[in-house]
């Protein structure tokens, strides 16, 4: 029996971990990789776990006659649930009728990442209550007990992540993936109930596990998971043909048909369609016919989509294109007609698969036009190649005379406010770096930029004639064209509003204030006016009262318990929810901080989350084996230690990034993607699960309240980690940038740190 329980605890952590992973990479696909929504996503998963755990664990779970069952009908539920949740998240564009590609409101990301999550995380919340009760039920060193199973959890997710990141999602998908999580599931709760004694057989749910695990093998075995997988991914590009869709450790690629027009998308967002004459000819030749020679070209991104073909037009001595994901290379190459193969081709191609922003840092090649087509900084990720850092990197290897150019959407007609604040925030931060910029207007702006004055013209009689020069043959940018999108009304109209000398706040890197502003701009869009009003309140004054209030409260709480002489347990958990705040706080950081700095978050998503459980393991072992050897004076003053740590840990992972940042070289970038950031997790993990056995044993009173302890605790931890996952996400990193989070942070653990020497002292 004890085999069984301990097996199917690990179980729980090891699906716990490999679900979460596949979900949130489902997730990204259907919200265009939006990392704002990841916040939402993991906020949700932890307020699911909190009221799994703190509602339903601490009110019931000590309570239950049969621990057991229940726990094994857990099991056999999730397995049931975990392949339906994505089916159902495959279902929401059609079920909202949202076009694929569009994206999707704040409001919607919200809802239906909670609404979907609810029923898993609750039950797995539920499950560690459960699990603490029947782990070892012997009465003695209950806080002991509790904490096993928070370790055993913490391996079981280390398993789990490893094996999902390195193998599973490389070669299974995210149906498959749940599919063997639910066979296992089922395996487990067969030998769990088997396991019981005599007195307890439980025959039927025992009969129900084994059905459950026979129709699962039935369902590999016949290959039902490959249709189901194709049936919910045609579902979910509902609207056009879907002729394929592939996952790369960088993402998902899909390529979809609609009459003669094949659109390719990575992570869900719209990367490009073919033919489409007209964009290719506005992405390439507005820039190359503002250059007088043009020889050198660098292109990120969109080549595959015929840009290549428009720049060839041109005199050009070399064309480079950097593109990230070799996939999509090899499916443009499948199934795009072959004019758009052979330009890969041509000797003047060279193809470069490497990061973007990484290629930049590190070239040493010098170039006369540079042309970023990636879209809208719509997410994080996006976001990097419309920083000042970015723009000063994109001079560094300019020639005399050089130009940048990339379209960003606007508005021919009329820009309303919030779409003005973002546009303003990428001219102000192009203007702190080039002398020299011009945006032409349209329903996509085009934005030009040279570190040499007197380059740039809104005169398309000059363009046109470099045009014959050229002997291009053009379709749309010609005169008549032309004359329209630079005319004296329309450029003076747009210039008036991206020059407005209203306060706006530069794009950096690691404050992305064009991320910010292209956040309201995008719930304005859909008219979500509550989200609108809510992010232009919360500016960084406002925040800083908000933090101010907060740590009011917080001293406030402390001083009650230690004035009203209450058990010091108050205390030790204020320590577990701010613990739990900080810990996913600095689990968004590190994860948004290598999508800024790498811009392949979507690849290191499951290591990195995967190494904080690994130090979550870490210490909750080590704060485990400290409880066998301290007396209850004594374990005050390691949580007191412990929660100075994290004080210092926050300086520690600002300093950290903020170096990594800058770190130039391919050993700089292979050490601070490979290791750093494997090692900042880590770390954070260990002082996460060293907090929880030792405040947890400061708050159990009686062993019989071992079950409501475990749940009240486990809610706490993860009701902190919900609002450090929705505040830092959305909030304090967009607004106050990497930086200064983390001195939120650091000073939301120094009230706590006080307000603990404080309760040592008096209780």
């Amino acid at each position: 029996m004890k085999r069984a329980v301990v097996f199917s605890i690990f179980v729980i952590g090891f699906t716990a971990m490999a679900s979460q992973i596949a979900l949130v990479r489902e997730f990204l696909i259907v919200f265009c990789g939006n990392e704002l929504s990841l916040a939402f996503i993991l906020a949700s998963w932890l307020i699911g776990g909190a009221i799994g755990s703190a509602l339903l664990g601490a009110r019931f779970a000590h309570k239950l006659k049969d621990r057991v069952f229940v726990f094994g009908a857990c099991q056999i539920a999730l397995s049931v649930l975990l392949p339906a949740s994505v089916m159902v998240i495959r279902s929401i564009r059609p079920a909202l009728n949202i076009n694929p590609g569009e994206i999707i409101p704040v409001f919607l990301i919200a809802s239906v990442s909670f609404i979907i999550l609810l029923p898993i995380c609750a039950i797995l919340g539920f499950m560690f209550s459960l699990g603490s009760c029947i782990h070892r039920p012997e009465p003695r060193l209950g806080a002991s007990r509790i904490s096993e199973v928070y370790i055993l959890e913490a391996l079981g997710a280390i398993a789990g992540g490893l094996i999902t990141s390195f193998i599973l999602i490389r070669y299974l998908s995210s149906i498959q993936i749940m599919g063997s999580l639910g066979l296992l599931m089922t395996a487990a709760s067969f030998y769990l109930l088997k396991s019981r004694s005599k007195e307890k057989p439980g025959r039927g749910i025992s009969v129900i596990a084994a059905i459950v695990f026979s129709a699962y093998i039935l369902l590999w075995l016949f290959g039902a998971w490959n249709e189901l997988d194709r049936y919910s991914l045609r579902m979910e590009w509902k609207g056009s043909e879907l002729l394929a869709s592939r996952n790369s450790i960088y993402g998902n690629i899909v390529v979809t048909r609609n009459g003669g027009q094949h659109s390719f998308f990575d992570n869900g967002l719209h990367l490009y369609t073919v033919p489409n004459k007209s964009a290719a000819e506005e992405a390439v030749h507005f820039a190359l016919l503002e250059h007088p020679d043009p020889k050198k070209v660098l292109l990120i991104g969109g080549g595959a989509g015929g840009l290549i073909r428009e720049i060839a037009m041109h005199p050009v001595e070399r064309i480079d294109y950097v593109e990230l994901d070799p996939l999509i290379i090899k499916m443009a190459e499948e199934y795009l007609p072959p004019e758009y193969r052979a330009q890969f081709l041509d000797p003047k191609v060279s193809v470069i698969f490497e990061d973007g922003r990484r290629y930049v840092k590190t070239t040493a090649k010098k170039y006369d036009c540079i042309i970023v087509n990636i879209g809208d900084p719509y997410t994080a990720q996006l976001n990097r190649y419309y920083t000042l850092e970015f723009y000063q990197e994109i001079r560094n290897i300019m020639n005399s005379g050089g130009i940048l150019s990339f379209g960003l959407s606007a508005s021919e007609s009329y820009i309303g406010r919030e779409l003005a604040d973002f546009l303003r925030s990428i001219y102000a931060t192009l203007e702190k770096v080039f002398p020299e910029v011009k945006v032409i207007p349209g329903e996509t702006a085009y934005f030009m930029a040279s570190p040499t004055t007197g380059i740039l013209t809104y005169d398309y009689n000059i363009l046109m004639q470099r045009a014959r020069d050229r002997e291009l043959e053009l379709e749309y940018v010609r005169e008549y064209y032309l004359s329209s999108r630079m005319s004296p009304e329309l450029t003076s109209y747009t210039e008036r509003i991206v020059k407005d000398n209203r306060k706006i706040l530069i794009n950096r890197d690691f404050k992305p204030a064009s991320y910010y502003y292209s956040i309201i701009a995008w719930a304005a869009r859909f008219k979500d006016s509550s989200l609108v009003r809510t992010l232009k309140f919360v500016n960084e004054r406002a925040i800083w009262y908000i933090a101010i209030a907060v740590f009011i409260a917080i001293i406030a709480a402390g001083v009650m318990h230690i004035t009203r002489k209450k058990l010091f347990k108050g205390i030790a958990l204020i320590s577990l929810s701010v613990n739990g705040f900080s810990q996913m706080a600095f689990q968004i950081i590190i994860l948004l901080s290598f999508q800024m700095i790498y811009g392949f978050m979507f690849y290191k998503l499951g290591i990195i989350l995967t190494a904080f459980m690994a130090g979550i393991a870490l210490g909750g072992r080590c704060g485990l084996g400290a409880l066998s050897r301290l007396d209850l004076r004594s374990n005050r003053y390691a949580l007191i230690v412990l929660q100075g740590s994290l004080c210092l840990y926050s300086f520690l992972l600002s300093a950290t990034l903020v170096w990594l940042s800058g770190a130039r070289g391919l050993l700089a970038n292979w050490v601070g993607s490979n290791i750093i950031f494997l090692a900042l997790p880590v770390l954070s993990g260990f002082l996460g699960g060293c907090i929880f056995p030792i405040a947890g044993a400061l708050c159990l009173d009686n062993e019989g309240e071992r079950g409501r302890t475990a749940g009240i605790n486990y809610g706490k931890d993860l009701f902190g980690s919900c609002i450090g996952a929705l505040l830092t996400g959305v909030f304090l990193l967009p607004i106050l940038g990497i930086t200064k989070t983390c001195f939120v942070i650091a000073a939301l653990n120094f009230k706590v740190l006080l307000i603990l020497i404080a309760g040592a002292i008096f209780l």
